[in-house]
């Protein structure tokens, strides 16, 4: 999930138009993304001027980083070093790469570093988080199916509220709240577009709570991380799932040990992500979330 130090994205990192950024009332930037039939978002970047790449956009990493079985492919990468790098299931050694050019539409950024990962979402050759957009304004239209930068945050209609946003470690999480019968239990959650499933709920959450009893498993399932780490989860089916007034029902989960580096931690993924439109203003630690069309698309078991 996120490599802590080749794979950070270099403090020298420019961005090109940082001209325009600059400028009062200058024009959002928009980055179109495809959104997979695992509900991940892809866009599509050429590497070091030449090496056509499609890069999932992970709002859980402040890295960037290529699958092996891309780095097979491409003529431009070259590595130069190894890092251990942290994510779901352990650590784990990965080569990485240095002084690398990326263009993602009209924005062309230097001087990366990239590191090698054994996994990405399905049909992407690796992936960059939002710390590669700097100080901008990053909103989700899953609607429009862009990434949309702005230099502030855009007036807002009232569809749409503001919650909490709190940043840590490259990672960012927000409050929800889970309900089961009577019960109504807040939890922190983190914004994960790289996992595909719905949600995961840290398993010692739902032992503190008595929820265990009440829900009913669907299956089993065994996830790999970005480094081939196992990840025992299964899957129950939550009755409501609360972001902000937003309220999602009968809602697929995974109930997992919920360990990612030393915190625990419950998760919300691609699957409930691309019901909601979502504006990250990190700067001012908010996030901003209207209901998107799919929001009332059935759940995939």
């Amino acid at each position: 999930m996120k490599s802590p130090g080749p794979g950070r994205i270099a403090p020298a990192c420019s961005l090109l138009l940082s001209v325009l950024a600059a400028c009062s009332g200058a024009a959002p930037i928009r980055i179109p993304f495809t959104l997979t039939a695992a509900d991940n978002l892809s866009v599509r970047a050429t590497l070091n001027g030449t090496d056509a790449v499609e890069l999932m956009f992970h709002t859980a990493i402040d890295s960037v980083s290529l699958t092996k079985a891309a780095v097979a492919k491409l003529s431009s990468f070259r590595a130069d070093g190894t890092a251990t790098v942290r994510s779901w299931g352990g650590s784990a050694q990965a080569r990485h790469s240095t002084g690398n050019t990326l263009l993602i539409g009209a924005l062309s950024f230097s001087d990366l570093a990239i590191t090698e990962s054994d996994n990405s979402g399905p049909g992407t050759d690796g992936k960059f988080g939002p710390k590669l957009f700097g100080a901008k304004v990053v909103e989700i239209d899953f609607d429009a199916r862009e990434l949309v930068l702005h230099t502030a945050l855009p007036a807002l209609g009232p569809q749409w509220q503001r919650l909490d946003l709190v940043c840590r470690e490259g990672s960012m999480f927000v409050m929800g709240e889970v309900v089961v019968g009577e019960q109504r239990c807040p939890t922190e959650l983190l914004l994960h577009s790289g996992f595909g499933g719905v949600a995961l709920l840290d398993a010692e959450f739902v032992r503190t709570h008595g929820l265990d009893a009440q829900l009913v498993t669907i299956r089993e399932n065994d996830l790999r991380d970005s480094y081939g780490n196992l990840v025992k989860t299964r899957t129950v089916r939550l009755p409501s799932l609360h972001l902000g007034a937003l309220a999602f029902r009968d809602v697929p989960v995974g109930i997992f040990d919920g360990v990612l580096g030393s915190r625990r931690m419950s998760i919300l993924g691609g699957g409930l992500l691309k019901r909601v439109n979502l504006i990250l203003d990190v700067g001012n630690g908010h996030l901003y979330v209207a209901s998107s069309q799919l929001m009332g698309a059935p759940f995939r078991s």
